[in-house]
């Protein structure tokens, strides 16, 4: 007869190497140049979870800077929040463009990221600053990713 004690250990390490596992393989494989649409609003975070070329994205972020209330009539400065993990040898050069859609998916607005390095099993941020019209801001509920690696 097995214990209950002995279920509940097994239940436990089961979970526990489940959500290892997770952590590790929660990234897909894409082609490169990755491209994708996402249900998305500003002051958020967003993490696509993929792995272009052995580099893995881990965040995009969108806000609006020093957390101010959005202004319809005025130009917003904003950052992009990116976050990378190159797992080559070798460094990688990201090129990172964002296209800001509405419900319906028009595009409101284009942001094309400066293109910036990443050196291996490292951890790569890059905030990069724009302005946007707040009508756009507060019309945004999907954003549409487009992301090259160059090695």
């Amino acid at each position: 007869m097995i214990r209950p004690t002995a279920i509940v250990i097994g239940i436990v390490f089961a979970a526990s190497a489940a959500t290892a596992a997770a952590q590790e393989g929660g990234y897909r494989t894409v082609d490169n140049p990755f491209q994708d649409g996402f249900e998305f609003t500003v002051n958020s975070e967003l993490q696509p979870m993929v792995e272009i070329e052995g580099v893995r994205w881990t965040r995009f972020g969108l806000h609006v800077k020093g957390d101010r209330e959005i202004v319809p009539e005025k130009e917003m400065p904003v950052t992009v929040e990116l976050a990378f993990v190159n797992t080559n040898p070798e460094g990688v050069r990201i090129q990172v463009i964002a296209l800001l859609e509405d419900a319906h998916g028009n595009v409101l607005d284009r942001l094309e990221c400066t293109r910036f390095s990443a050196n291996n099993d490292r951890l790569k941020e890059s905030i990069q600053k724009f302005k946007i019209s707040g009508s756009i801001l507060e019309s945004t509920s999907r954003v549409y990713l487009f992301c090259e690696i160059e090695q």
